[in-house]
């Protein structure tokens, strides 16, 4: 996830693009760049790291412009680097392209124009964008207009597979700026004699309350006077006004009130992102980057997963799932104490390790303590140029995009979405039949985390309800236990109430002690398989006159010994902690706000822990 900003008007475009960037830097801190037209024609600045790294490049060197783009990157393809920063331009450095996206057939767009003559600059997916215009330009051999121009990168955009939000300018057409979309946002804020671009309302409610969003399959020309909308094949689009009525500090959040509830609400967008590329349309799976030979997955006899908290609770769901399809021992630990524990490891192990950030201090010791005894290390990783990601032996990407919440939610989407990933392709490389029906249930998860999100009014009721309880028990059977542990972390981490995760089977064997009147116990009861167990477990606890939350597969008949039920959609039972999740991230969230509890910043913790 990347932010754009773009700027045509009587302002000085660089300072503006650069300003309103700095709205966006949450969705991007590896890189920065900017474009412009000035009386030289097209003038690019870029530096590696935060926006004020390019500040200092432009200092007092900042160009005389009245028409800009800028981008601010969070890296998928090529590491971080002045290089591969945007924008990015063709050959003659005459286009000049800032992207947010990802080119899923870039590879074989690069190739062919590389046979063409074409020499590329960067690493990067988005090249071939500037590119591929230019080259349609040349075919048309005439006269540069914003038709012809529109006409090249509507070509263009005909090639390529892949989610895009994009801000184009040509040298040659000056006070014109060029936008399109698919599946990545972008708002046009429209002024008086002016116009602004973004990524999110957040970068352009200062200047004008005025919005036009884009919907997929849109393309813009924007020029200081007038916006210009059409489908791709060329077709006007008449688009209303949208007026914002968010104060500025709730717009850097998406109108969210919190950047965590805002991230709860990017889980559909997280897992979709994460299966692309990978999940393909026949229904296999691919993993794109990650290097090992068939030979090389089959010759893994044992799997250690290792994680710290959310890292570590993904761990544990994905070893219940390799066991069972892999038929391999998997072991799921504590990063902190995996190195202590002596490991058995060796050249027939795997070891996959989970991190958000990629700079967990003790999830980097234990990969050492792997690479140390002959092991092999898979990063499942949401940063790009992270030491994790820099140091595994292969990495697979997240691409959850920056969470900016210390409490971590669409980050543990995406890593249980990755596992899967991984248990599937590995089971197909061993010829198993799993991965059709899978590749179904997976591909609906996106639609299906929608209808879990549509549910908030009616977890707010029940977050009324439990508020001011004292204590909180997580209580499930096989996965439905793996996905207690993250429940309970969510809550006790923002709430500050005491919660705690346990085995159903297990409550009578002490914890049982602790129920009455003012302890709430939500229990899960989404596996086919323990349902009835389940609901035996709750009705000890309503025995002890605990409140009773059930958690259900929708369709399942209201167990009597529930004073509330929380009905989810159905999936396969190991893809269900995906879906039971959204419903406890927003349960957390809502308890935590009635608390008046900080939220996005809760007490003693930290986002990304680089000591031990």
């Amino acid at each position: 996830m990347c932010g754009i900003t773009g700027y045509v008007g009587n302002r000085n475009a660089v300072e503006t693009v650069i300003n309103n960037l700095k709205r966006l830097e949450y969705r991007g801190y590896d890189s920065s760049g900017v474009a412009c037209l000035t009386e030289k024609g097209l003038e690019v600045a870029r530096a590696v790291g935060k926006i004020a790294n390019l500040e200092r490049v432009l200092d007092g060197h900042t160009p005389e412009s009245h028409t800009a783009i800028s981008h601010t990157r969070w890296a998928t393809h090529g590491k971080p680097s002045e290089r591969n920063a945007h924008p990015h331009r063709d050959s003659a450095g005459k286009i000049a392209v800032v992207h947010n996206g990802i080119i899923e057939n870039y590879a074989e767009l690069r190739e062919e124009l590389i046979s063409e003559g074409v020499v590329f600059a960067s690493e990067t997916d988005t090249e071939v964008l500037p590119q591929l215009i230019a080259r349609e330009l040349t075919r048309l051999s005439t006269q540069i207009s914003a038709e012809s121009f529109a006409h090249a990168i509507r070509v263009a955009l005909s090639l390529v597979r892949g989610s895009y939000a994009l801000a184009i300018l040509c040298a040659d057409l000056p006070d014109t700026v060029f936008v399109a979309r698919k599946d990545s946002p972008l708002v046009v804020g429209v002024g008086e004699g002016e116009n602004f671009i973004a990524s999110d309302i957040s970068a352009v409610i200062r200047y004008t309350r005025n919005v036009l969003l884009l919907e997929d399959g849109e393309f813009g020309i924007i020029t200081p006077d007038k916006v210009t909308l059409l489908k791709l094949d060329g077709q006007i689009v008449a688009r209303e006004i949208f007026r914002v009525t968010w104060d500025d500090a709730a717009a850097e959040k998406g109108g969210y009130a919190h950047f965590m509830l805002k991230e709860i609400y990017e889980n559909p967008r997280t897992v979709r992102e994460t299966l692309r590329t990978r999940l393909l349309e026949d229904g296999t799976i691919s993993l794109p980057g990650v290097p090992f030979t068939p030979a090389k997955w089959t010759s893994f006899k044992r799997i250690a997963i290792v994680g710290c908290g959310t890292a570590y609770h993904a761990g544990v769901v994905g070893k219940r799932f390799f066991e069972r399809i892999l038929r391999r021992p998997v072991t799921a630990e504590v990063a902190s104490e995996f190195r202590y524990g002596d490991p058995i490891l060796d050249a027939e192990t795997l070891v996959i390790l989970i991190s958000q950030s990629g700079e967990t201090a003790d999830t980097l010791a234990a990969m050492r303590e792997a690479k140390s005894k002959g092991a092999t290390t898979l990063a499942v990783v949401n940063v790009v140029g992270s030491t994790l990601s820099r140091d595994a032996d292969a990495v697979l990407l997240t691409q959850a995009g920056p969470e900016i919440g210390v409490a971590s939610t669409k980050a543990y989407l995406a890593q249980l979405t990755a596992l899967s990933l991984i248990g599937l392709y590995f089971a197909q490389v061993q010829g198993a039949t799993l991965t059709a029906d899978y590749a179904v249930a997976l591909r609906e998860l996106p639609s299906l985390l929608e209808r879990c999100l549509q549910k908030e009014p009616e977890i707010i009721a029940l977050a009324e309800a439990l508020a001011s309880s004292s204590c909180f028990f997580y209580l499930g059977r096989g996965y439905d236990f793996d996905t207690s542990l993250e429940a309970a972390l969510k809550l006790k981490e923002i709430s500050y109430i005491h919660a705690e995760a346990y085995p159903a089977g297990e409550m009578k064997h002490g914890p049982l002690a602790l129920v009455e009147p003012g302890v709430s116990v939500i229990g899960f009861c989404t596996q086919i398989e323990t349902e009835e167990k389940m609901i035996s477990n709750l009705k000890e606890v309503k025995a002890r006159e605990g409140t009773v939350v059930a958690v259900l597969r929708e369709g399942a008949k209201n167990p009597d010994c529930a004073d509330y039920t929380l009905f989810v959609p159905g999936t396969l039972d190991p893809l269900m902690p995906i879906v039971s999740m959204v419903s406890m991230q927003i349960l957390a969230y809502h308890v935590a706000r009635l608390r008046g509890c900080e939220i996005d910043q809760p007490r003693n913790l930290a986002k990304s822990v680089t000591v031990e």
